[in-house]
């Protein structure tokens, strides 16, 4: 029993890496406008709950590629990451300066990001961010 927990204790910590190791290129990706990366990261049906016009993957990516959306500087803290079988929930603080549509939008935000593993594979399905005041 305690060489099957092991490997199971083992398997979670891999993940949670590898979910961590995303989140960091989702990050730079979104200040680096890089579409192709955020576009790996990103299942298909993504969805997004951010101030902004759109909600979905084909939206977020477009704002970026037109300059509509602009990230000067993002930085994530107090990121924690819980596993559930194929669904991960990763939270986190973000300070950011950013711009939509030329308005700055800067400031603190509570974010939450959610995985699902999809044939092996983890993609970001939804992210939520928050304004705290």
């Amino acid at each position: 029993m305690s060489g099957q927990q092991s490997a199971s204790e083992s398997a979670k910590v891999e993940t949670e890496t590898l979910l961590r190791q995303l989140n960091d290129e989702w990050v730079k990706a979104i200040v680096r406008r890089d579409a192709a990366t955020l576009d790996q990261i990103m299942a298909d049906d993504f969805l997004s709950a951010y101030p902004l016009e759109g909600d979905d993957k084909a939206q977020l990516l477009n704002d970026l590629a037109s300059g509509d959306l602009r990230v000067e500087y993002l930085n994530r803290e107090n990121v924690s990451v819980r596993i559930w079988g194929h669904t991960a929930v990763l939270t986190g603080r973000d300070s950011a300066k950013w711009f939509y549509h030329g308005s700055e939008r800067s400031g603190n935000y509570k974010i939450i990001h959610i995985y699902s593993n999809r044939n092996d594979e983890w993609k970001l399905v939804a992210v939520q961010a928050c304004h705290i005041p």
